[in-house]
C-alpha cells in the first residue's frame, strides 16, 4: 500500500494551555514495497508519525492516506479495524505485550481477533514460526518461560499471522545485543523481501538505515529535515551534526580512505562486500612500484 502524508500537523491537548505540536506541516510519499527509515532524536515526532499510520492517532491538520484508507480531522475510515490488519505495528520491546497461556495462542490471539479461521492460523503459525527463527517444540511452552530474544520474535510472528502490508518497527532492536540486533534485522530485511511488505524502520541506528533502507527521512522538533535515498543524505555532514546525528560508521570510513589514498567509491547502493572489493583493488594498485 502506498502511503501518502499532505501537510500533516499532530497537537496534543488542543485547545488548551497545555496544546503542544508534536508534527508539523509533514509531507511526504512512501511508495508501496519501499523499505523507509525514520530517524530522528526524541521529541522529533517519530512516535506520533508511526500513530497516524494505523489510526492511533488522527491529523489535527492534513490528511494522510494508506491504499484506500483516508484520514483528516473530520474524516476517519468507518473501517478502522481492517486498517489495522493491514497495518501491522512491531513496538519497542513487543515481549511486553504478551498475556496468553502458550506461544501459539499469544500468535493466534490477532487473526482470532481478525475473524481469520482456525485452519488458516494454523497454517499462518507453521510458516511463520522458522521464519522469525523460532522451533514448532515451542508452541506448547509458556512465552513467559523464553529467553528474551525469543519472546519478542514470538511477539513479532504474532504481528505478522495478521498478515499486514505495512510493517511498522518501532526501533526493533532495542535492549538487544550486537548480535541479536543483526539478527533481528536480517529477518526483518528477509521478510520484506520475500513478502514484498512495505516497510517501515524507526531507529537511532543510522548503521540500520544505510544498511536496509530504500529512503531515509530525518525529523527534526516535529518537522521534515532532510529526505533522500541514503546516498544522498548521509554524506550531508555538516547538516546531519546540525541536529547531532552522525555520519554512519561506513561512510566516515569511505571519506577517510579517500582522504588517504586520493580516491573515492562512490556510496551508491553497494553491499559491504562490493565496497569491500573495491577498496582492495585501490589498495593493491597504491602498493604497485
Amino acid at each position: 500500500m502506498d502511503i501518502t502524508f499532505k501537510n500533516v500537523s499532530y497537537i496534543y491537548q488542543r485547545n488548551t494551555p497545555f496544546a503542544h505540536k508534536a508534527v508539523d506541516d509533514l509531507s511526504f510519499h512512501i511508495p508501496s514495497g519501499s523499505f523507509v527509515a525514520i530517524i530522528g532524536h526524541t521529541g522529533s515526532g517519530k512516535s506520533t508519525l508511526i500513530q497516524h499510520l494505523n489510526g492511533l492517532a488522527i491529523p489535527s491538520e492534513g490528511e494522510v492516506t494508506i491504499g484506500d484508507f483516508y484520514l483528516t480531522n473530520d474524516k476517519k475510515p468507518k473501517n478502522m479495524k481492517e486498517l489495522r490488519s493491514r497495518v501491522g505495528v512491531v513496538f519497542q520491546y513487543p515481549e511486553h505485550q504478551l498475556f496468553e497461556e502458550t506461544v501459539e495462542k499469544d500468535i493466534a490471539f490477532g487473526p482470532e481477533n481478525f475473524g481469520v479461521s482456525k485452519d488458516e492460523i494454523n497454517k499462518r503459525i507453521k510458516d511463520l514460526i522458522p521464519a522469525v527463527g523460532l522451533s514448532e517444540a515451542l508452541l506448547e511452552r509458556s512465552p513467559f518461560d523464553l529467553s528474551g530474544g525469543q519472546m519478542r520474535r514470538v511477539a513479532i510472528a504474532g504481528v505478522l499471522a495478521v498478515k499486514p502490508e505495512v510493517l511498522v518497527l518501532d526501533e526493533p532492536t532495542a535492549g538487544l545485543d550486537p548480535r541479536g540486533q543483526k539478527e533481528m534485522m536480517e529477518m526483518f530485511y528477509t521478510l520484506h523481501k520475500e513478502q514484498g511488505l512495505t516497510t517501515i524502520l524507526v531507529t537511532h541506528s543510522m548503521e540500520d538505515a544505510v544498511k536496509y533502507a530504500d529512503h531515509v527521512i530525518i525529523l527534526n522538533q516535529g518537522t521534515k529535515y532532510m529526505e533522500g535515498k541514503p546516498e544522498e543524505v548521509f554524506i550531508q555532514k555538516e547538516a546531519l551534526h546540525k541536529v547531532q546525528l552522525d555520519v554512519p560508521e561506513m561512510v566516515q570510513f569511505l571519506n577517510l580512505f579517500e582522504n588517504k589514498f586520493g580516491k573515492s567509491i562512490p556510496f551508491e547502493r553497494q553491499s559491504i562486500k562490493e565496497i569491500a572489493q573495491s577498496i582492495q583493488h585501490i589498495v593493491k594498485g597504491a602498493e604497485k612500484p
